[in-house]
């Protein structure tokens, strides 16, 4: 009895080790061991509750509850989440903000939903705070086409698996590149029957995980991950853009702005997004307050995570729009 109790626990860490330790998802270990994947499941449940795998739990920094409660009241938001910063790096900040969305992704999560994710540091910050969970019927759906790349941990397709293999439910990609040359490429793209599909699904997400960018060089996603040219990023500036959802731009009254890098974007339109229940927007440090402003303005977020620089500009920047 003993040599089979020993067995059984060698069995279920290998299954754990292979999940946690070595990224597989449940799928890929269900194929390599010759079972079902409920099995997987299973074996990965019994494996906590023998205490062979230890979740570390990350508690986050002090939030600021009067900062929640006016981004709240000022914007009819489902709720707010703001990070006390302190003294803390721009990464720690990220790190912290990605705790604190993890934990309120975590609390309304249930099988079966789909999740609509776009791209950004931040998300990926909260992928890898989140628990491990066992939803295999839980669908993670690209909201914006991306090319993907190992050197870009936060593009989409990576975030997409990434989530999935957390979550333990599986993805569907939209396997083409963010940008394309013209509007007419892109009409031609969106025709392929694979990539309708996954934007169709993209559009009936239950939850939309976004970043917030910012048209700033430092940090304009876009610009950083070699999407656009500079000469591409001055012209988006001076059109009045200042922040991207899903390489979608609007300006800072929260209008879309149709400028040429909207109609080369291949995902769903902020449109989509506005009318998903629940989108959850991560950003944080005082840079992206305007970004976020637009956001919140233009309805493309209702649930916000940011830190308390951040809130502070958008506050003082809505109060300077009402003064005038």
């Amino acid at each position: 009895m003993t040599n089979r109790n020993e067995e059984r626990i060698t069995y279920l860490a290998k299954v754990a080790s292979m999940y946690y330790d070595r990224g597989k998802s449940q799928q890929e270990i269900a194929e390599t061991l010759n079972v079902s994947r409920s099995a997987v499941s299973r074996f990965l449940t019994e494996a906590k509750e023998k205490g062979i795998v230890e979740i570390i739990v990350h508690y986050p920094w002090r939030t600021v509850p009067s900062l929640e409660e006016a981004l709240i009241s000022t914007f009819h938001l489902k709720t707010a989440r703001v990070l006390e910063r302190g003294n803390k790096t721009y990464q720690e900040m990220l790190q912290g903000l990605g705790i604190l969305a993890s934990q309120y992704f975590h609390g309304i999560l249930t099988d079966g939903m789909a999740i609509g994710i776009s791209w950004g540091t931040a998300l990926y910050q909260m992928i890898r705070a989140m628990p491990p969970m066992n939803l295999s019927s839980v669908e993670i759906v690209q909201l914006i086409g991306a090319t993907g790349s190992e050197n870009i941990p936060t593009d989409g397709p990576i975030l997409a698996q990434l989530l999935a293999n957390r979550l333990g439910g599986f993805c569907r990609y939209l396997h083409a590149p963010l940008i394309v040359d013209t509007a007419a490429a892109r009409e031609v793209l969106m025709k392929n029957l694979g990539i309708h599909k996954v934007i169709e699904r993209a559009q009936q997400a239950d939850i939309a995980l976004v970043g917030i960018g910012t048209t700033q060089p430092e940090l304009y996603s876009l610009l950083r991950a070699g999407y656009v040219s500079q000469e591409e990023a001055q012209r988006i500036r001076a059109s009045g853009a200042v922040g991207d959802i899903c390489a979608q731009h609007y300006a800072l009254n929260g209008e879309w702005l149709d400028i040429d890098i909207n109609r080369r974007a291949v995902g769903v339109d902020l449109g989509t997004v506005a009318r998903i229940k629940t989108v959850i927007g991560v950003a944080g440090g005082s840079p992206k307050g305007s970004a976020i402003l637009g956001a919140l303005r233009g309805r493309y977020v209702n649930v916000l995570i940011t830190d308390d620089q951040a809130a502070q500009k958008v506050l003082a920047l809505q109060q300077a729009t009402k003064s005038h």
